[in-house]
């Protein structure tokens, strides 16, 4: 009975150890491709968007602060408001007006291998009272509105995905369109001294 036990005893314990040593394994090579091995620094830098219309017409531009921490591999992006308006005179007797503003709450993500790294970014844009309204003259030469387009709710597509090599280098640029007009996103990174 008692070598029985001895022996049930060494094989838990053997078993135990096998288990111990492949968890211990498992977890070296998950942190051998953990974010923080591909940076060596962490990086600062801005993600802009530049939104521009020709009808109506308007150029604006919203600035948000990025930061990628070298230890994690976080992105982090600060929201932004983006405002615009515009209007367009078609004759003497008929104009167009728009104006909406955007909300942005973005997230972001480091993705990609240490010799192909990518800044995803979901700039989560909510489009907040963007409407359109076409106005006539009427007899007495005052703005008549006779018509009413609301946009809310229509929002761009805004997954961006950057190249994290350019955005150093020179600033990596995505142009895109949306129902009004065209998109310019810009990401800048620079090293930081760390």
């Amino acid at each position: 009975m008692k070598k029985s036990n001895v022996t049930a005893q060494s094989i838990v314990i053997f078993y135990a150890l096998v288990i111990l040593i492949m968890f211990i394994g498992c977890a070296k090579k998950e942190n051998d491709m953990a974010p923080e091995n591909w940076l060596e620094r962490s990086y600062y830098g801005t993600l802009m968007v530049r939104y521009t219309s020709v009808y109506p017409e308007w150029d604006v531009t919203a600035q948000m602060d990025v930061v990628i921490d070298k230890e994690l591999g976080a992105v982090t992006v600060s929201d932004a408001t983006l405002s615009y308006s515009g209007e367009t005179v078609i004759d003497a007797d008929s104009k167009i007006e728009r104006s909406g503003s955007w909300e942005m709450y973005p997230i972001g993500r480091l993705e990609g291998t240490l010799d192909d790294r990518y800044v995803f970014i979901d700039a989560g844009v909510n489009v907040m009272n963007d409407v359109q309204n076409i106005y006539t003259k009427d007899n007495q030469g005052n703005w008549q509105l006779v018509n009413t387009l609301d946009f809310s709710g229509a929002e761009p597509n805004a997954d961006l995905t950057f190249d994290f090599d350019d955005a150093i280098i020179s600033g990596a640029v995505i142009n895109a369109t949306s129902n009004a007009g065209s998109l310019t996103w810009t990401l800048l990174l620079t090293p930081a001294l760390d």
